[in-house]
């Protein structure tokens, strides 16, 4: 009896390497699809979501609490505004996505282009993610950017006379 074998196995007898690029592809394939599908949620749910016109506020369509440090200061937290301003991306508003959290605009940039390659990597089998260089720098970015983007929203927010809120 003939023990079952494998797509991998039955490819054309071009040998093992045949079979190992074979191999390789469905994981390029797998990793691509894994890093594209939280991505496409987020973007699923960015354009779900309407943004809100304080520039704040948004996640709590998601059933998600007010933020505290807002309602006890007046004064916006480092992440007041990031749902709101991928919300406001979403449905094409740059210019609310830039009041709501300014670092919102670069994340959502992030977010589509590491779906597309993603996608296009779980389609080709190629390494398309590879070009990206995602690695560490990734990481400093968002940790940098994100209390940048809280500074400018302040500033902006004290130059046009909406902070503090009360």
């Amino acid at each position: 009896m003939q023990k079952a074998s494998s797509y991998i196995d039955s490819l054309p007898s071009r040998g093992w390497a045949a079979r190992q690029a074979a191999g390789q592809r469905g994981r390029l394939r797998l990793v691509g699809l894994l890093a594209a599908a939280p991505c496409l949620a987020v973007l699923g749910v960015a354009a779900w979501l309407t943004p809100s016109p304080n520039a704040v506020g948004t996640h709590q369509q998601l059933g998600l609490p007010a933020c505290e440090f807002l309602a006890r200061t007046g004064w916006p937290c480092p992440t007041c505004g990031l749902t709101t301003s991928l919300a406001a991306m979403a449905h094409g508003q740059v210019l609310t996505a830039l009041k709501a959290h300014p670092f919102g605009v670069a994340a959502f940039a992030a977010v589509v282009l590491l779906a597309a390659a993603g996608v296009a990597q779980g389609l080709t089998g190629r390494n398309v993610l590879r070009l990206l260089r995602l690695g560490p720098w990734w990481a400093y970015a968002a940790a940098l950017g994100v209390p940048a983007g809280w500074g400018l929203k302040v500033l902006i927010g004290l130059a046009d006379g909406s902070l503090p809120m009360r």
